[in-house]
Parts: C-alpha cells; structure tokens; sequence
C-alpha cells in the first residue's frame, strides 16, 4: 500500500522522506505477489534535491530456493519466461515496472530487492540505474546454473548471497558496489554451521569459493 507523504518540518532526515506517496504502487506489489507467490513488503525513500524515489522490495517466499529455482527454469515463478535456449523473453515484471516508472515520470527505481526463501535469502543491491529492475531476470539464471557451486556441491546452503560484491585491492577488502557487470562476477556468501559464520566470496568465472572480508556501502 502506498505510504502517505510527512509533513516536512516533523522528518528528522534532511533531503530525504521515507514516507511517500507513490503513484501506481499497489498495482506494482500485486503483480510480484502473484507472479512470485509471495507477500511482498516495500519501504520508499524520495530524495528531495533528486526528485526521485527509490523502493526497498522485500520479497517473502514461503518455500526453499530449489524450490523457486525449479518453477523459474519451467517459467511459471516470478513472471518470467525463457525460450529453449535459456534467452530471457520480456516479462510480467517488466511490463509492471515500466508501467510504474511511466506514472512517476520515471523517477523512480530499485534500491535493493531481497528474495527470502525458508533456506536461504538473496540480497541484490542497485549499482547503476535501473540495473536491478533490468538484470532481475538474468541474475535469477545465473543463481541457477551456478547452483551447485554455490551450495558447495549441493552439500550447504548459504543463509544469504549478497549480489554484487568486488575487490577494492588498494583496502585488500571486498565491498558491495561496482558495474553491472559485477552482477555476474564475485558474489558474497554466509554459511553457518553451527559454531562458526563463514564469510566467503564465490567467483562465477572460476566457480570457486575464497574465504574474504567485505563490506556493505551506504
């Protein structure tokens, strides 16, 4: 439901509401309700200076991620579909953002959009533009052909996977920011077994995982 603007001179946070009515979002939510057979939960955030409002999706699956993984590959979980090839056709979520970007004048986008699973969690962060509305699709093919790597030999399953994270050599430290291209690099897994969090880093090109440190950007 769309959250009603704050009166300005009571909002603590200078340049930012978090309270904004957004034209068209309900609509939004229950197509990614039906599609993802999920409740779907939104925070917005309208950036005075910017004129824009980013959303924060979380998306809660009452179901395991092998689970979505196996719908999404038949094309009957999350609104996408694919030909035989595995090519990404347009989707119901395409169509319901761009319906909702046109009646906000396009001034709104994705900040970050987490998929929980009863197993696992998948938190997917804005790194240019408009780059998690158009890359949705294609990081939910890669989580699915690198299946088994991430779940080290479908032996574990990570509680979160942090898409995207690179390497800031000059801090010898691994961070959540970069180009889209990053989406399809270095992810960021935590495992618990019991006694210990690991903290790993998974390459997609050499479908390794390396212990490393990273860290969330603001």
């Amino acid at each position: 439901m769309p959250a009603r603007k704050k009166n300005e001179d009571n909002f603590p946070l200078k340049g930012i509401r978090t309270f904004v009515y957004t034209e068209g979002l309900e609509e939004f939510v229950r197509v990614l309700e039906k599609d993802f057979f999920a409740e779907v939960k939104v925070q917005c955030s309208y950036h005075i200076e910017k004129g824009k409002t980013d959303l924060i999706l979380d998306i809660y699956c009452n179901f395991g991620f092998t689970e979505s993984l196996h719908h999404f590959n038949n094309g009957n979980w999350g609104g996408f579909s694919a030909t035989e090839n595995h090519t990404l056709q347009e989707s119901s979520f395409d169509e319901a953002f761009q319906q909702l970007c046109m009646a906000n004048n396009d001034a709104i986008d994705i900040e970050e959009l987490s998929l929980h699973f009863r197993d696992t969690a998948i938190v997917i962060s804005r790194v240019q533009d408009y780059s998690i509305p158009e890359e949705l699709r294609s990081i939910i093919l890669k989580m699915s052909e690198h299946f088994v790597y991430i779940t080290k030999g479908l032996t574990e399953m990570p509680y979160e996977v942090f898409v995207p994270v690179f390497e800031d050599k000059s801090q010898n430290i691994t961070k959540f920011s970069g180009a889209r291209r990053n989406y399809y690099e270095h992810w960021g897994l935590y495992f618990d077994d019991e006694t210990n969090h690991d903290v790993m880093v998974y390459s997609l090109d050499s479908k390794e995982l390396q212990k490393e440190n990273f860290f969330l950007l603001d």
